[in-house]
């Protein structure tokens, strides 16, 4: 159909219509498409009834997408949050949980008792089942829990009480953030500033913590005084 596979990711494929530029993107048998022209998508998903009959489609400013609920907002960002699926790994630990937390962790995370009690079978399981869920969740809309989701989940072959409260601790963040949404967009690819870190064998089987941060340059500078921003962006400092 004259599409080209992007070559970075073999899921997205593009094609100029009409001087602009189509967009699509799948997984598995669901498919994104995007043309500046609404008209122009409605002939393409007409052209691909003709191959695979019927299909169903959802067009506006409002999707579900891999359980990802995707809001298009009117200043171009846009929103994406999963509630249902956080309250479901809330529900699935199988403890009440009554209160919340200020933060998703207290500063002994990395802490691993050796004579810690490992948890029986039972609660091993739901252990690993929570921090599963909670490791597709924040991949894509919480990445405010990615920190303590990545230690939990080196900790699910040998889960111990230790960790089933580090996890208990994490959930009641989740309860007091859980209308909290991921907004993503940008104005353009020219500003924005990265910072990346590594700390070696700083774990107690002597593994290695790798991290980073990227941030939009207008953003930084809502919070600090601009002009010294551009000092220290444009002169290294």
């Amino acid at each position: 159909m004259g599409f080209t596979l992007n070559p970075y990711d073999k899921c997205v494929a593009n094609k100029m219509v009409n001087g602009k530029q189509m967009t699509i993107v799948w997984y598995v048998d669901d498919c994104k498409v995007s043309h500046v022209n609404p008209g122009e998508v409605t002939n393409l998903v007409n052209e691909l009834k003709e191959y695979l009959g019927d299909l169903k489609t959802s067009r506006g400013k409002t999707h579900t997408f891999l359980g990802i609920n995707f809001k298009i907002k009117k200043d171009k960002n846009v929103e994406l949050e999963m509630m249902d699926q956080l309250n479901e790994a809330v529900i699935a630990f199988g403890e009440v949980i009554n209160k919340t937390a200020a933060t998703a962790s207290k500063p002994y995370l990395f802490n691993v008792r050796e004579d810690a009690e490992l948890l029986d079978k039972e609660k091993s399981e739901v252990f690993h089942s929570v921090v599963a869920k909670l490791l597709y969740i924040m991949k894509r809309t919480r990445p405010d829990l990615e920190p303590t989701v990545a230690f939990l989940s080196t900790r699910v072959s040998c889960s111990t009480v230790d960790d089933w409260n580090k996890l208990k601790r994490l959930l009641q963040f989740i309860k007091g953030t859980i209308n909290d949404k991921r907004i993503i967009g940008a104005n353009g690819l020219n500003d924005l500033l990265t910072w990346v870190d590594a700390a070696y064998a700083v774990h107690p089987n002597m593994r290695s913590h790798t991290g980073g941060y990227v941030i939009r340059f207008r953003d930084l500078a809502c919070k600090i005084n601009q002009t010294e921003i551009k000092y220290k962006k444009f002169n290294g400092g």
